[in-house]
């Protein structure tokens, strides 16, 4: 990289050293105002392999770029009031404390939440987990209309038992055919996102739920049978399948307050008991 900037640049690097001191200036590849643009600031903008004559352009494209950020940056200096200037220390306080905390976080954060963890927070706080959608439990399968296992599958979720066994049936029927299924029978999802998968109409899905348990219909290409196991409206309680990873964000949160919230007083009591807090009265 250094031989590219060398040879391409070598005009420019004597034109910039005429106007430094010495040092690192030596070095440097483009001026503006009291700012200097080094070799060693651009040793990495050039991806390796890259063609000498595309290395130049590339190089030459950088430093023009930094030279009309640095005009702006220059006026754009001069011009800002103290406020904004106590506006960017704030903000440049803020992005750094919140890094430490993240990394923080990352070290001590224990990631592991049990069930029984998610199962206390849920009783806890049921008034809390109210549905604001329509949802429900079901298997289904999208699969093109002229397939032969149509039927079977059919057969298989009009039936009232839908066992391991059948479960296992039914994957392999649909295993390499289908363009969407699901056979967890514990997953629940909005009726949002079932109509996506399932295109049904309805004019009115409380009804629909509570009366349809299976489906099937086909338009030109597709096939689309489904069974409805279970389902809730809105304004019940949610699940605490539903609720589960929600509970679990949840948990993890407070246990990220709670890293944070001890390692400022650890580093407030440190920092009182080596005497470096001083409150001046006036």
């Amino acid at each position: 990289m250094r031989s590219i900037i060398a040879t391409f640049l070598i005009s420019l690097v004597a034109l910039a050293a005429t106007g430094c001191g010495g040092g690192k200036k030596d070095h440097a590849l483009a001026r503006v105002f009291d700012k200097y643009l080094y070799e060693d600031d651009i040793q990495d903008i050039v991806p390796a392999g890259t063609a000498p004559d595309d290395s130049a352009a590339i190089v030459a494209n950088y430093i023009q770029q930094w030279i009309q950020e640095m005009v702006v940056l220059e006026k754009a200096e001069n011009n800002i009031s103290d406020d904004f200037e106590k506006e960017l220390q704030n903000y440049k306080n803020s992005l750094i404390t919140y890094n430490y905390e993240r990394l923080i976080v990352e070290q001590q954060l224990d990631t592991n939440v049990a069930d029984t963890a998610i199962q206390n927070y849920y009783n806890k706080h049921r008034e809390t987990f109210t549905l604001k959608n329509n949802i429900l439990r079901t298997v289904y399968v999208k699969m093109p209309a002229k397939s032969k296992n149509i039927q079977k599958i059919r057969t298989i979720l009009s039936g009232n038992d839908l066992s391991d066994k059948k479960i296992v049936e039914l994957e392999r029927l649909a295993a390499n055919e289908a363009t969407a299924y699901n056979f967890d029978q514990s997953a629940w999802i909005t009726f949002f996102d079932f109509q996506h998968i399932i295109p049904v109409k309805t004019y009115n899905e409380e009804f629909y739920l509570k009366n349809i348990k299976n489906i099937y219909f086909t338009d030109n290409e597709n096939a689309y049978i489904a069974k409805i196991l279970d389902s809730k409206v809105a304004d019940e309680l949610s699940p605490i399948d539903f609720e589960y990873q929600n509970i679990k964000n949840i948990i993890l949160n407070q246990r990220k307050v709670e890293i944070v919230d001890k390692m400022r007083a650890n580093l407030r009591e440190k920092a009182e008991a080596d005497k470096e807090i001083e409150i001046f009265k006036k």
